[in-house]
């Protein structure tokens, strides 16, 4: 008894003693994994511009670990078999500082993340199908060899996966490649093809790939190359270094890599599965390879209605069963489940890069619609491609709609006109300054590889490709709108009913096209019917012997086509043309930068001094001059205060007298264009009374009205009527040619003693209620003046 007593307390004790010591190996075991942990979060310190958050304990990083390598299907054993494996590397020597720039402030949208990896993606899918045209081999068979991008995202997780079948990378080339920042694989890979070195080179993740860092606390990149029997796991978390180790599942990819992020507290909002819907189509919308995007969907089916027990029909005997077809079929209801897919969201096809050849009318239209979200179809397109100093391919559009903010100065209202790609890569929609102020209604696609780019690709740098660029565009542009006006002149003159006012702000602003863009001009004139007209139709139509263009600009065609101003220039057959818009003031006027001619005949602006018509006499002219020169030299001293001189006109028929302005001052429609404008102030002033005191009266030596003036000053030059007379003239001939009267009032009393001189009332002793007796009338001396005969 005693000796198995014995051997019993033997066996309790070597036995925990086994349990004690496995408790503090595994102790052990646990301090050093932690202390492990410890020492690779080493965290970058400098933060250039995000907000500080509070930093999470090592515990919350292992867990958060942990479920985005569950997520990918390995246990915890496997990942702690995986660490113990893993190569550990330091970045190169200015990596880790670099990399807190990239993160913190090279980019301004965190967004570009997912730009940056579908971009590496294709650029590798680009890789392998370039080695496959010489060894179809490399592709592989079966899933593998479909070249395409799948986006995955598991919301619970906090994880995102981008997974491409491109050229992959081996265990070396994942230390060298996603440990240089600055190594640019595209540059590298095109450099040793050119040279004709060795085809297999991997392509480099570059600057672009660390963008990820701008959303994960953790990125891992497995990937699998031809080259290597093994797939390899690439993991950091930007913290200095970075580990690769041998993946325990061995072959899961076939060829390409797998880049999954643990996303960072802050950029949770990328888990919605529309959001990177969005973005995707936003920038990879024309990426050569499919994208998709493994997402949930609706679909009804059809199930079978369960009965319940109180439902139950009671059974009828068996010679009384007479159950139809119809109704022996189960009963059914639809019920709505979500299903789960890969979704395409690229299936647009890049169409300018196709010949425009094979492209047809419906394509460009659905093509067009699909760029702007317009329905209307575009009025015209330019498709083509330029090769030189600059290699770019571009489509161009002409809404058949101006914008609604079309000459708003505010660049907000013109984003999105012209979109810049890169390899079909959407780098920018604000490319509006590729374009001159006049042409900002077009829209389109610029796809390039020569444009300069800064690092984080969001910024256009000058360059001599850039300037290329623009002036093929303000080319094309133009030569969009020549076809037109030759080949559809209907289409023309609607395009040129909601734009002309752009070709006219083109003639002033860009000399180098003003030319060209004359030539496009339309006008309505004296004797067009209403149609609209070319300078080149104008000039085939013009008597023979003309030398100059005659215009005259107003409000509308209707009024000004019955200005006093050209009646006698009609009278002869001559044509006019009748501009009415107001920019038609600067447009044919040098001193704004306008046309002064057109081929070689000047134009002559008929509401302007010194205007010689090829139609006069002029020795007749001389005599009539010399026979008013007192009656002109009077009427300038009549009315000193408001015109500069007195003229004898040679295009008045039936009107008694005009008022133009000099060769260099404001017409009268310029002189409203500048009062109208909203911030003009004293400015506009200013320039009224500028305008007024160049104003020059010019009379009709043939008109009654001028004869009896004349008749009458040389019989009495202190006749009250005259004085009258000379001032009602003036007021008119304000008004007929288009000026404005600065006294309203004042004329309106004059006319009211006209009417009542008409009327045969004695308006003189009218006395008004409010006024009192010894308050005196107003306009005193025209009362005293109409007691006496008027003419």
């Amino acid at each position: 008894m005693k000796i198995g007593s014995n051997k019993r307390l033997l066996i309790v004790l070597g036995l925990s003693a086994l349990v004690f010591g496995s408790l503090f190996l595994f102790g052990r075991t646990q301090a050093q994994d932690a202390t492990e942990d410890a020492d690779d979060e080493v965290e970058l310190n400098v933060d250039l511009k995000g907000g500080k958050v509070p930093l999470m304990t090592d515990a919350e990083v292992a867990e958060r670990e942990e479920r985005a390598m569950s997520h990918s299907g390995y246990s915890i054993e496997e990942q702690r078999r995986m660490r113990d494996a893993a190569n550990t590397y330091a970045f190169q020597a200015e990596v880790a500082k670099l990399m807190n720039i990239i993160v913190h402030s090279l980019y301004t949208n965190k967004e570009v993340f997912l730009r940056e990896l579908l971009s590496n993606g294709s650029d590798a899918l680009d890789k392998i199908r370039f080695l496959s045209l010489t060894d179809p081999s490399v592709l592989g068979e079966g899933d593998v060899s479909n070249l395409d991008i799948k986006i995955k995202i598991d919301p619970e997780a906090g994880v995102i996966e981008i997974t491409d079948k491109g050229i992959g990378m081996t265990k070396e080339e994942l230390v060298a490649n996603l440990g240089t920042v600055a190594q640019s694989g595209t540059t590298e890979f095109l450099e040793k093809f050119m040279k004709g070195d060795e085809k297999t080179l991997i392509g480099k993740f570059g600057v672009g790939f660390y963008a990820a860092f701008l959303v994960a606390d953790v990125v891992t990149v497995t990937s699998k190359s031809n080259a290597d029997p093994d797939q390899w796991i690439w993991q950091s978390k930007a913290a200095g270094s970075f580990s690769v180790t041998k993946d325990p599942h061995g072959n899961t990819l076939g060829r390409g890599t797998k880049v999954t992020l643990l996303l960072n507290q802050q950029s949770s909002e990328f888990l919605n599965p529309e959001t990177i819907k969005a973005l995707a189509i936003k920038y990879s919308e024309y990426i050569n390879f499919p994208i998709y995007l493994w997402n949930a969907h609706d679909e009804e089916f059809e199930v079978p209605v369960e009965k319940d027990e109180d439902d139950v029909e009671e059974e009828l005997p068996i010679g009384e069963q007479t159950e139809t077809e119809e109704e022996a079929k189960p009963k059914t209801k639809t019920e709505t489940r979500k299903v789960w897919s890969w979704e395409r969201l690229n299936d647009n096809k890049p169409l300018w890069l196709k010949p425009a050849e094979e492209v047809t009318e419906e394509e460009y239209n659905n093509f067009y619609k699909a760029l702007t979200k317009e329905e209307e179809e575009p009025i015209a397109r330019a498709h083509f491609s330029v090769e030189g100093d600059a290699n770019f391919k571009a489509l161009l559009y002409i809404p058949a709609t101006p914008p609604m903010k079309l000459w708003d100065p505010n660049p907000e209202s013109h984003r999105q006109n012209i979109k810049l790609y890169v390899r079909r890569v959407f780098i920018t929609g604000d490319f509006y300054e590729i374009m001159p102020s006049y042409l900002r209604f077009i829209k389109g696609i610029v796809d390039s590889d020569d444009i300069s780019l800064n690092v984080s690709r969001e910024q256009i740098q000058e360059s001599q490709a850039l300037e290329v660029i623009k002036k093929k565009l303000i080319r094309k542009s133009i030569s969009m709108f020549q076809d037109l006006f030759k080949n559809d002149r209907q289409k023309y003159e609607k395009f040129y009913d909601n734009y002309r006012v752009n070709i006219k702000v083109g003639i002033l602003e860009d000399p180098a096209h003003k030319d060209r863009l004359s030539k496009l001009l339309l006008f309505r004139s004296t004797k067009s019917e209403g149609k609209l007209i070319s300078l080149d139709e104008y000039i085939d139509r013009m008597k023979e012997g003309q030398k100059e263009i005659y215009l005259v600009v107003g409000d509308n065609a209707e009024t000004i086509s019955k200005s006093p101003l050209i009646e006698r220039l009609v009278r002869n057959d001559y044509e006019v043309l009748l501009m009415t818009d107001p920019i038609d003031e600067y447009l044919t006027s040098p001193m704004f930068g306008g046309l002064a001619k057109f081929d070689k005949y000047k134009f002559v602006n008929i509401g302007r001094d010194g205007v010689k018509l090829d139609i006069d006499d002029e020795d007749k002219q001389k005599e009539v001059k010399e026979e008013l020169e007192e009656l002109t030299k009077f009427l300038e001293e009549a009315l000193e205060d408001d015109v500069e001189k007195v003229v004898v006109s040679t295009k008045l028929e039936s009107s008694p007298a005009i008022l133009v302005s000099t060769a260099y001052g404001l017409t009268a429609n310029m002189e409203k264009i500048m009062k109208s404008q909203t911030l003009a102030g004293s400015a506009a002033s200013m320039a009224s009374n500028y305008a007024a005191n160049k104003r020059i009266m010019e009379i009709n030596p043939t008109h009654p009205l001028i004869k009896e003036m004349h008749k009458r000053m040389m019989a009495d030059k202190e006749d009250p009527t005259l004085r009258l007379s000379i001032e009602l003239l003036y007021r008119s001939a304000l008004l007929q040619s288009g000026f404005t009267i600065n006294d309203p009032a004042e004329f309106a009393n004059l006319m009211n003693h006209i009417v009542a001189k008409q009327l045969n009332v004695d308006i003189s002793t009218h006395q008004p209620e409010s006024t009192t007796p010894e308050a005196p009338l107003p306009h005193e001396e025209y009362n005293s003046v109409f007691r006496v005969e008027y003419f």
